[in-house]
């Protein structure tokens, strides 16, 4: 039986582990904290990602533990709608539209997947690097042999840093809180039409979304520079003034929301000369993280290591068949971002341009609606 090595329990090595686990191979995975964990705020899963969910047969418990996203609008400093999507249908069970669910449950219903698939789980187990002749390292001196190695060990990647690869890494000049918070009081709740609710003022922006009926995630992005708009907590006089209508509820947030898990990272894109090295490959934030801002990070994390268990171990044609979607996820998303730098007039415009023009449309929109490979439709 051949077998696989593991670095990193998120998202990309869960499903890579399970993947692989249902193809035969022997897989152990090895993370370095105590427990399996996600950090606390929610995810936008699109189509691409619940097919990815759906061929390891965990679509429906997934989006039953989030909230479906019927609607997304974009506003200006004025409350001016510049960009809206909708579901116009009623089918609660349709499909071609997303959800926003906390990463926790997705993590904890892919780990309860991988152990009844055979996987074994190592916490406890930092991991140093890794060897392309076909071994992982770990930070105790052990060396674990195996016929692939992968390395979903996260932006810090050991095994990635190990490796004889060139990497680019462009920090961008922006950044974002996120966190959850509790149902707030109707009267204070900008979420309470359902929608995906994304504002825009100067070069900061407020997201919220549902994730569950009594829960909301909450992104708030601003400039390296901006001093009050990085702190955290929340500076309330700052941001209410930023977003006057959302006063209140930014101070009922200072008193509400788990600041422990809250705070503000810098985003960033990771490019690498090649993606594999001998039997070792890397995916995930290790080898291609990306801002947020088409909500695809996980997204193509998770449908890379789906891709990985079909092709291994042609770690070359994997590469081949995936970066190219990839790279342009993270064109685009940076092109996306770049709209904090515009002033409000041409960020307006913009937008417009992006629900009124198709090719846009379809540029942002080519990755959620790619079918991954190891997907078989229904």
């Amino acid at each position: 039986m051949r077998r696989v090595e593991i670095a990193g329990a998120g998202f990309a090595g869960l499903v890579a582990s399970i993947a692989l686990a249902e193809r035969g191979w022997q897989v152990r995975v090895h993370e370095k904290s105590s427990f399996v964990r996600a950090e606390g705020f929610g995810l936008s899963t699109q189509e691409n990602m619940l097919k990815v969910l759906e061929a390891l047969g965990v679509r429906e418990q997934v989006v039953a533990g989030g909230q479906r996203i019927v609607r997304r609008k974009v506003l200006d400093d004025s409350g001016r709608t510049l960009m809206e999507t909708a579901d116009r249908s009623n089918d609660q069970t349709a499909r071609g539209y997303g959800y926003r669910i906390s990463r926790s449950v997705i993590i904890a219903i892919l780990l309860e997947r991988a152990r009844k698939a055979g996987v074994e789980i190592i916490t406890d187990s930092p991991v140093a690097g890794a060897d392309p002749a076909g071994a992982l390292l770990l930070s105790d001196g052990r060396r674990l042999e195996a016929d692939l190695i992968i390395g979903s060990d996260g932006i810090n990647s050991a095994v990635r840093d190990s490796l004889d690869l060139q990497v680019h890494r462009t920090l961008r000049n922006d950044g974002a809180l996120r966190v959850l918070v509790p149902q707030p009081p109707v009267h204070l709740d900008p979420s309470e039409d359902g929608a995906t609710r994304e504002s825009w003022s100067g070069s900061r922006r407020f997201i919220i979304s549902r994730t569950k009926p009594d829960e909301r995630y909450v992104a708030m992005s601003c400039l390296a520079s901006d001093e009050t708009g990085v702190r955290t907590p929340i500076d309330v006089a700052s941001w209410s003034a930023t977003f006057p209508a959302l006063g209140p509820f930014f101070a009922w947030m200072l008193e509400n929301a788990n600041w422990t898990t809250g705070r503000w990272v810098r985003f960033q894109t990771l490019r690498l000369s090649s993606w594999h090295s001998g039997k070792v490959a890397v995916v995930g934030d290790a080898a291609h993280a990306m801002p947020p801002d088409l909500g695809q990070g996980a997204g193509c994390a998770m449908m890379n290591a789906l891709s990985l268990a079909v092709h291994a171990p042609d770690l070359a044609a994997w590469e081949a068949a995936e970066r190219p979607l990839t790279e342009h996820t993270q064109r685009w998303a940076g092109i996306y971002g770049a709209a904090t730098n515009l002033p409000g007039p041409l960020r307006s415009l913009a937008f417009q341009a992006i629900g009124r023009v198709p090719w846009l449309r379809n540029r942002y929109q080519r990755t959620a609606r790619h079918v991954p490979t190891g997907y078989v439709a229904p």
